[in-house]
């Protein structure tokens, strides 16, 4: 009995742990949700390559970031929603504290050929852990991406006033 006992509490303890050590979705009115691997490798999942310096590359899985922000409540599709999300930017940080920024301005310009993604394989298997469970990948940008993804933050800096007829 005892042994049960603390066999169950090590699985709960290790289910706690892994939904501790996912990355974070913050977005405005909404509760946090943590972003799982397995929901950036759906049937709309992306490959990603990234050239090492070397002359290499690396195959990466996952989708776009602003994909997975419209899957969570970000509107984009009309002129009024262009405006309320002109002002807005979307904050990336690692668990070490690393942080990156995005304006959604800069997502959307590159929405048919995404340039930020979310990812959660690298070479047809899991992140390692020095990496994931998620990563932030910027195609061509080393410097702006986030290995150990911590949280997403979508950020409004201002509100911008509806729009006047005859303009």
């Amino acid at each position: 009995m005892k042994r049960l006992l603390s066999s169950l509490l090590a699985v709960a303890f290790s289910l706690a742990l892994s939904a501790e050590s996912l990355p974070v979705l913050r977005m405005p009115g909404q509760q946090d949700r943590p972003i799982a691997p397995a929901t950036l490798l759906g049937s709309d999942r992306s490959e990603v390559k990234v050239e090492d310096g070397k002359g290499g590359t690396t195959l990466y899985a996952g989708s776009p970031l602003l994909a997975v922000l419209e899957k969570n409540g970000l509107e984009t599709k009309d002129m009024g929603a262009e405006r309320k999300t002109a002002p807005a930017i979307v904050l990336a940080t690692g668990r070490d504290g690393y942080a990156v920024a995005f304006s959604v301005g800069e997502l959307l310009m590159h929405q048919s050929d995404p340039r930020v993604y979310l990812v959660a394989e690298k070479a047809g298997a899991a992140l390692p852990e020095s990496e994931g469970p998620v990563r932030l990948i910027v195609v061509g940008q080393r410097a702006r991406s986030v290995y150990g993804l911590g949280r997403i933050e979508l950020k409004f800096l201002a509100d911008n006033p509806p729009p006047r007829h005859g303009r």
